[in-house]
């Protein structure tokens, strides 16, 4: 048996979660301040997953910011960012426009967080 100390980041408390897990399964979760807590040591535990921030190359030369429409599994971030990595954006470009599909495999889209002209 294992126990993992998880900081929650749901709500400001940051609480320090305990989750006991054997082969995989969870046994018991304690310490935690809210039922959010819960729920989240439960993901982090099982399937981390994480929102992609990055910036993408633009034919102008600049960069553009741009994230995960949602969070992809912890364990395909790397795969992301080396498919993203020859990505090069012609502008015009608008906060919200999907830049790039399917990132690692994951379904999720990839948007930019900001305009270029």
């Amino acid at each position: 048996m294992e126990t993992k100390k998880i900081t929650c980041i749901v709500c400001p408390k940051g609480c320090q979660i305990d989750v006991k897990v054997d082969n995989g399964q969870i046994l018991s979760i304690e310490n935690y301040g809210c039922k959010r807590g819960i729920e989240y040591a439960k993901n982090e535990v099982l399937d981390p997953r994480r929102v992609l921030t990055t910036t993408l190359k633009l034919s102008t030369g600049k960069v553009l910011p741009v994230r995960t429409k949602e969070a992809i599994p912890k364990k395909w971030l790397k795969k992301a960012m080396v498919e993203l990595k020859d990505i090069v954006i012609k502008p015009p470009v608008k906060v919200g426009d999907v830049v790039a599909k399917n990132v690692a495999g994951t379904g999720v889209e990839v948007i930019a967080t900001g305009n270029a002209e």
